[in-house]
């Protein structure tokens, strides 16, 4: 066999493997966060959301004296999820559930432990969960998922692993004490 003929394979080779490593360099070069919108959240909650990027952006605004917003973004990209909490005097209503049936694309209700109600449709998840403050009776939570980016999966499944998860989170971070 011809040694010129094994040494051009094997550097044709290498050139491969290195386009091929140049090629998948995008990924995901920020660190899952533990937190969003002050609350603590499971890696596994978080990161089957979480698109390819290089810096991960979050957010969060106080919209007056009783709601927040907080969102996060891959910076210069969609927001990978949006939420607004509010909070009532009385809790969200068997209309208001109605309501959020026929506003949300392909709406069921779904089950989440330690709320009133829960709402999903493909990309927004809107529930009522009973808090028992003296400054708020209940919270209401409106979820907003991008539809996807490379290396993300926001199915159902994970976004509603996802509001169970902050739900959770945030009557405990609020010292809510109705269950």
């Amino acid at each position: 066999m011809n040694v010129r003929i094994v040494r051009r394979a094997g550097a044709a080779a290498a050139a491969v493997s290195l386009l091929a490593v140049a090629g998948c360099s995008g990924g995901r070069e920020y660190a899952v966060p533990e937190k969003f919108c002050g609350v603590r959240m499971p890696s596994e909650a978080v990161e089957p959301l979480l698109p390819d990027g290089a810096e991960l952006h979050r957010s969060r605004q106080p919209l007056d004296g009783t709601a927040t917003s907080c969102g996060m973004n891959v910076v210069d990209g969609p927001a990978v999820v949006d939420v607004t909490v509010t909070e009532l005097d009385k809790p969200l209503t068997a209309d208001d559930k109605r309501v959020s049936l026929k506003s949300l694309e392909h709406a069921k209700s779904v089950r989440v432990a330690g709320t009133h109600w829960a709402v999903q449709g493909d990309r927004r998840i809107q529930l009522s969960a009973p808090c028992g403050a003296d400054w708020a009776d209940s919270l209401s939570f409106r979820f907003s998922f991008t539809e996807g980016g490379e290396g993300a999966e926001p199915t159902r499944r994970n976004t509603l692993r996802f509001a169970a998860a902050f739900v959770r989170g945030e009557k405990k971070a609020e010292v809510c004490t109705a269950k």
